[in-house]
């Protein structure tokens, strides 16, 4: 009996190191990210990836900002141009209208970068939005673009 005490005390610990090394929970707090997280729903933030493959528009990532963790959807990548008008969201100058990048737009113009004029992400930086833009979330449109050094991770 003794003996499954000692393999289970050294599992745990391994188990826990290896998780929080790959990827971490986090709880989505709010209604930023719905419909495709909903408030409240518990995810993982996959450490590993960033390290595989380039960042995409789509992915939905977790960030550091002012001492805060933040999850939003990247819309925009390093050199992309972005502007934000009544309608619609241009990214290069093509209107972005997928189901998979924009959600529930109907506050646009809420915060100061990019509305109604063209804004450049500078290299190394990637332009984020909350999923739900009906309720003012703090995001890319109020503090601009994030560095690729503050991301965390992508959300599974």
């Amino acid at each position: 009996m003794k003996k499954h005490y000692k393999v289970i005390a050294l599992i745990v610990p391994l188990l826990t190191i290896v998780t929080w090394a790959i990827a971490h929970p986090y709880n989505v707090p709010g209604d930023c990210m719905e419909p495709a997280i909903k408030d409240g729903s518990h995810v993982f933030v996959n450490h590993i990836s960033p390290y595989l493959r380039q960042y995409q528009i789509g992915d939905i990532i977790a960030f550091k900002h002012e001492g805060k963790e933040w999850v939003s959807r990247i819309v925009a990548l390093e050199t992309d141009t972005v502007q934000i008008t009544e309608s619609k969201v241009t990214v290069n100058g093509t209107a972005q209208q997928s189901d998979k990048v924009f959600r529930n737009w109907s506050n646009w113009k809420y915060g100061t970068y990019a509305i109604d004029k063209s804004f450049q992400v500078p290299l190394g930086h990637v332009f984020v939005l909350s999923d739900n833009l009906s309720a003012q979330h703090d995001d890319s449109r109020v503090f601009g673009p994030i560095s690729e050094n503050s991301i965390v991770g992508l959300v599974w």
